[in-house]
């Protein structure tokens, strides 16, 4: 990753950093699950391409996925009361109605960003369903 990417993830995931700049021990178990989902391996070498799917790596992203959309409801919404104050305080000048404006759209952003995160959560853990339920269906079929 280059620097550039590197400031611009510290900038936008202050939370996954320590003091002096390091991934943070739940950022490194989250960055590992998210390699797990974004890895396949290639099965009997020699060129044969296959694919793995491990259910539980997908509901171990889900599970990940459900820990973000707790914190944006929780981190996302934390300007919320010091952004009403400024709106209110200075009402009759166009900071405050920008202010109130900027609070609206922010919460207009955080709850779609929150509607995509639950649906990305539900349908990893139901892709880890039905990966588990075909696998028990396809060893029943073969005898195994």
């Amino acid at each position: 990753m280059s620097d550039r990417a590197t400031a611009f993830d510290r900038m936008m995931n202050p939370w996954a950093y320590d003091a002096d700049g390091n991934l943070t021990a739940q950022a490194r178990a989250q960055e590992a699950a998210r390699t797990q989902i974004n890895s396949t391996s290639a099965s009997g070498g020699g060129g044969g391409g296959g694919f793995n799917a491990d259910p539980n790596a997908l509901t171990t992203a889900g599970n990940n996925s459900d820990q973000i959309h707790v914190r944006l409801n929780t981190d996302g919404r934390g300007a919320d009361e010091a952004t009403a104050k400024v709106s209110t305080a200075l009402a009759n000048w166009s900071t405050g109605k920008a202010a109130a404006g900027a609070a609206g759209t922010w919460d207009q952003c955080v709850a779609a960003l929150g509607g995509t995160i639950g649906q990305t959560t539900q349908a990893l853990r139901a892709t880890a369903t039905n990966y588990r339920q075909n696998e028990s269906a396809v060893q029943h079929d073969l005898g195994a």
